[in-house]
């Protein structure tokens, strides 16, 4: 079979299982009309006493720590992982745990002068002298759109943004915040790592393409359009379980990356080590899509090296250690890599024909 373009995105269309039928909920992130309020950058001399400033007032500031969370700039890469931002955002809401979703509730202006004063005094301050309105303090002055996400707080998920192509990140503590994207929380936990290569393969931007033929895309991402994303599970469950393991070394490698240098690196070590897993994911979800028919040898090299390199204990809600203490580091996935590149028939291993065609057809448009 020749695989055309057309041929290609009609095969794409076809897929009936969908990111909807496997996620629990697909949520817009947060909507203010105050951004200068909730927004905050971090100190710059990292002080414990004014951690923050405000970017209405321009001043350094103080404010309790529970009510400040991280925050996902979506100028930024972030691809598997989320790259560490210079702001944070103030949600002067209170969080209760409930299981997978979070009751939340906005406090009252008298709640946050008794039980967070700093943060009152704050928002009484970016009010009088910023906006320039001397009325006493509401909720209405400090309240944000999107609670969606703030049932899901301290809940694993995924994170997809449009950053020129769809990239998702997996945010395992489930605690940052974000304005532009998608927040997906699935309803396995354990296909997390499967779900967030799919996402971050070539089938994202032959989805994109299929969207924007259809007109349902012009560059806002909605949960949507997102809900619509094709979903293909392999067949057999150790492929799977082999393209999430891959998924968690991407996730890793990326955010060792983004602490250590500028995600547009293009050149060094740890750059070709990213390449050649990223290489290999795609391989195997392109395939998992379309031809189900990889050389077995390559999949046996693959299984015999690639293995988890640590197990995830449970932590409370979110079920997730982090990588840190996970067994990762660097030189393992070095490592690794070098004992694929060494099997004595790994370069025999040849894709057929057909798969050939389709890698060939992706990279003439673009996509690969």
């Amino acid at each position: 079979m020749f695989w055309s373009k057309n041929s290609i995105i009609e095969k794409i269309s076809k897929i009936s299982n969908t990111l909807d039928d496997v996620s629990a909920d697909i949520f817009c992130g947060i909507n203010t009309d105050s951004e200068y309020l909730h927004k905050l950058s971090l100190s710059e001399g990292g002080s414990s006493k004014t951690p923050y400033k405000c970017m209405g007032l321009n001043k350094e500031i103080n404010l309790e720590r529970e009510l400040v969370y991280p925050f996902i700039d979506s100028a930024l890469s972030n691809e598997y992982a989320i790259y560490p931002s210079t702001y944070c955002f103030m949600l002067p809401y209170e969080i209760k745990a409930g299981g997978l979703k979070n009751g939340c509730r906005l406090l009252e202006p008298e709640e946050l002068k008794t039980g967070h004063p700093l943060t009152y005094a704050r928002i009484a301050e970016f009010k009088k002298n910023f906006k320039h309105d001397p009325t006493p303090l509401s909720s209405a002055d400090y309240s944000v759109q999107g609670c969606k996400l703030l049932q899901y707080i301290n809940t694993p998920k995924i994170i997809v943004s449009d950053h020129y192509s769809f990239q998702a990140s997996f945010d395992a503590d489930g605690n940052h915040i974000f304005e532009k994207g998608c927040g997906v929380v699935l309803q396995d936990p354990s296909r997390y790592f499967y779900v967030l290569a799919a996402l971050n393969s070539s089938i994202s931007r032959v989805f994109s393409e299929i969207c924007q033929n259809d007109s349902l895309y012009n560059g806002n991402l909605t949960p949507g359009i997102l809900r619509n994303f094709p979903i293909a599970f392999p067949e057999d469950k150790s492929l799977e379980v082999l393209v999430s393991t891959l998924s968690s070394y991407l996730t890793y490698i990326h955010s060792q990356i983004y602490r250590t240098a500028s995600p547009e690196i293009s050149e060094g070590e740890d750059f070709e080590l990213l390449k050649f897993y990223e290489r290999i994911v795609n391989l195997l979800v392109l395939d998992t899509y379309f031809t189900k028919d990889l050389d077995p040898r390559f999949l046996e090299i693959l299984e015999e090296n690639i293995v988890p390199l640590g197990q995830y204990s449970d932590c409370g809600k979110s079920g997730f250690s982090g990588f840190d203490n996970a067994g990762y580091s660097m030189g393992k996935l070095q490592a690794i890599k070098q004992n694929i590149l060494d099997t004595p028939d790994f370069g025999k291993c040849r894709f057929n024909s057909e798969f050939t065609n389709i890698l060939a057809t992706l990279k003439n448009n673009g996509v690969w």
